[in-house]
């Protein structure tokens, strides 16, 4: 069984004063961390904005001096206080070592309470704090800023979920859900005992900004800029902007000129002084970090400093298969038929095939297809009225205004409508006259013979031909079409992971004109953001490295999907400005000599053996990442879905942080199972960590094999944020398996 994967999954030591040993290099706000061997004197980074209130930074005594830790538990009204014994692991707290402190509260993100935490941060002398709540995706920025508010060092502050994974999934069973809250705040505990303060790192910004991509969203973006004083540069790969535009005739659904539109954009463009315009032009480099990014373009001997980018690439028409494309030339895509149809062409008989390439095991709906089909059928009845249009349809998917243009094209323009099953695409034959599109119209029910002059297929999209190049330019993820995945789709839905890159339009999905425009205009208001403030602060969820006991094999450089380490005589440099903390380049350390802050192996190891310390053999212990896979779990506890409650989460940024040692602790404690859980193949917030994980998990099933621990034990589960049921169904799968 060694190596399987849990039921429903998909296939897709020491960290000592992290603090100390940072040199500040590259520019005066400290852009790269040396390492803690470096000799030579410190200098302290620029603090980030909270260290600048009136409250100066506490100071942190650091270990082995005993901790004061202060544990604030929350009811979360009757979110948690119906299913979990607050007051019980209120009281569990104040057992533990180091707290000194510990308070139940019915609210304890309100304004009330949130100054309750400041008042006993001070008078109790607090140096560590456990909040024990919600979801730290969404709450813990509001703890951090409390804490900071009081002057504590905001690293020092550990956050535990206790409402999603406890209350909300196991609400029918209150002991074994207060066992589960009373052993996550413990966790915790034990986590925060070994908490040490860091600093954020200020970066400067100035106000130039790179658009890739001349299409309608780049263009809108670049305007948008312009005119708020950021000098632009524009690229365009092609001789012209307007990107797919340029072979559209009419808008839907309100019948805008599609040449009209572009115009008046383009002479935006070229009328500000603020854009350099690029066209025949593609971008050869991408350099640096937020602030300071060095772009070499086609064209161009010498590299230009940007301090922001855009990324606008729009998409691209999928090549279909069968229907006969290929073999007869009035079998055509939706973009081909309507850049003959601008011409004047007349298409005769016209038979429409809708989700073609979409909607099915590979891919969902491209949003766009049914509007734009519609419209080039409209079309086709107001300038040729004699012709005939059938329209053969799985699924018709409009929204706003689309709906009442859909009636209007059936009504008014008498179009033919025929549906087919999705199992059962119509079929399209040479006929003696012509074409001849054949398919059960599952609303009438009998078969449908069409004849037809032309056969148009709406087909799906995918991301432009430079999209891979870009997405290693940028050192950003897409999906499997190659299109670029948002940091976030509801809370940074323009924003990519790596700092100061952006994204808009159709580079990230097939959208209309509307949205896309909109979607530009959105991505410059964000790239506004730091170009106006001057600056941005790191999260300082960084890499340390140690390099008295470095080998200097420089792997950790190799590993490193943002470029962020660098070799400077073999010794490896990090560059803090660049380093996101997804922490693969500690796992993969064969010398255990890098350390990631906030998620050292010390801490997080504390956390493995406080969890197995009772009924080890009845636990499941799961490293689960904070992006995809924690939202997953978090997706189960909104949907209130129940799953035995043996598993313990231990939170990492990325599964790529994993490292064999936890596991093998884990094992060597009894546990009955270790998951790690990562984002879904083939996304990852940080680019390959998933894959880095995969691969190091093969790896250790084999080594940890031979040393006689039970590698079969061992299983990952590949997530994407909406989840929640796989998750669910994993944990089922898997206790009924070990018969937990």
């Amino acid at each position: 069984m060694a190596g399987q994967k849990a039921q429903g999954a998909g296939r897709k030591a020491q960290g000592k004063e992290q603090g100390a040993g940072r040199e500040a290099r590259g520019n005066e706000e400290g852009t790269r961390v040396k390492g803690r061997g470096d000799a030579g004197p410190s200098q302290s980074p620029a603090p980030c904005a909270s260290s600048l209130a009136p409250s100066p930074l506490a100071p942190c005594t650091l270990r082995p001096a005993p901790c004061r830790i202060g544990v604030f538990v929350c009811d979360c009204g009757s979110n948690i206080a119906a299913t979990v014994d607050v007051p019980a692991v209120v009281e569990d707290a104040r057992k533990q070592a180091g707290v000194v402190h510990a308070e139940e509260g019915k609210w304890i993100c309100s304004v009330d309470f949130l100054s309750r935490i400041q008042n006993a941060v001070k008078e109790q002398k607090l140096d560590r704090v456990v909040v024990a709540c919600c979801t730290p995706r969404t709450h813990e920025p509001t703890f951090k800023a409390t804490v900071k508010e009081a002057g504590l060092n905001p690293f020092l502050l550990e956050f535990v979920s206790i409402r999603e994974q406890s209350s909300w999934v196991h609400k029918f069973d209150r002991p074994e859900a207060t066992r589960v809250a009373k052993d996550l705040v413990k966790m915790g505990i034990a986590k925060a005992r070994l908490l040490e303060p860091a600093e954020c790192v200020r970066i400067p910004v100035g106000k130039e900004a790179l658009v890739i991509g001349g299409g309608v969203s780049g263009m809108s973006a670049a305007v948008g800029l312009a005119e708020q004083g950021i000098k632009v540069v524009l690229v365009e790969k092609t001789d012209r902007l307007g990107g797919l535009l340029n072979g559209l005739d009419m808008l839907a659904p309100h019948t805008h000129s599609a040449e009209k539109l572009v115009s008046d954009l383009e002479q935006k463009v070229k009328g500000n002084p603020q854009i350099r315009l690029f066209l025949s032009t593609q971008v050869e480099d991408i350099k640096g970090y937020v602030g300071n990014y060095k772009v070499r373009i086609s064209g161009q001997a010498e590299p230009f400093t940007i301090s922001t980018i855009i990324a606008a690439t729009g998409m691209e028409e999928l090549r279909p298969s069968g229907f006969n494309y290929g073999a007869v030339p009035t079998v055509m895509t939706l973009l081909e038929f309507e850049r003959k149809l601008k011409t004047g062409w007349n298409p005769g008989d016209v038979a429409f095939i809708g989700c073609v390439e979409s909607r099915n095991e590979k891919r969902g709906c491209c949003n766009v297809g049914c509007m734009a089909g519609l419209q080039a059928a409209s079309a086709v009845r107001t300038g040729f009225p004699q012709n005939k249009v059938g329209y053969f349809y799985p699924e018709i998917s409009l929204e706003g205004t689309g709906v009442a243009a859909f009636e209007d094209a059936v009504r008014r323009h008498g179009l033919k409508l025929f549906r087919f099953a999705d199992d059962a695409y119509p079929t399209v034959e040479k006929g003696a006259a012509g074409l001849i599109v054949t398919a059960r119209d599952i609303l009438s029910g009998p078969e449908v013979r069409f004849p037809a002059n032309t056969v148009v297929l709406i087909t799906g999209y995918k991301g432009t031909e430079e999209a891979p190049k870009l997405k290693g330019l940028l050192k950003v993820s897409s999906d499997n079409d190659g299109f670029f995945q948002e940091a976030h789709i509801k809370l940074r839905p323009l924003d990519f992971a790596a700092e100061g890159v952006y994204l808009c339009g159709c580079a990230r999905s097939p959208k209309d004109v509307r949205t896309s425009i909109e979607e530009g205009m959105g991505a410059a208001m964000r790239a506004l953001i730091p170009m106006n403030k001057g600056h941005v602060e790191s999260e300082g969820i960084v890499s340390v490295i140690d390099l008295g006991n470095c080998s200097k094999c420089g792997l950790c450089a190799k590993v490193c999907p943002y470029n962020a380490i660098e070799l400077v005589d073999k010794a490896p440099d990090v560059i803090q400005a660049i380093c996101k903390g997804c922490g693969t380049c500690a796992a993969e350390c064969p010398k255990d000599c890098i350390q990631i802050i906030h998620f050292t192996d010390e801490q997080i190891g504390a956390q493995v053996e406080e969890a197995l310390k009772e009924d080890p053999g009845q636990k499941i212990v799961a490293f689960c990442c904070h992006w995809c896979a924690l939202g997953a779990v978090d997706m189960a506890g909104v949907n209130r879905s129940e799953y035995p409650p043996n598993v313990r989460i231990i939170r990492v940024m990325c599964s790529g942080r994993v490292d064999a040692a936890w596991v093998r602790r884990a094992l060597e404690l009894k546990a009955a199972a270790v998951l790690i859980m990562g984002c879904e193949f083939p996304t990852c917030h940080y680019i390959d960590g998933n894959y880095k994980a995969e691969k190091r998990v093969e790896r250790m099933i084999k080594s940890l094999g031979k040393k006689g621990l039970p590698a079969d034990r061992i299983r990952t589960v590949w997530l994407s944020a909406a989840d929640g049921p796989k998750f669910v169904a994993t944990m089922k799968a898997l206790a009924e398996e070990l018969e937990l």
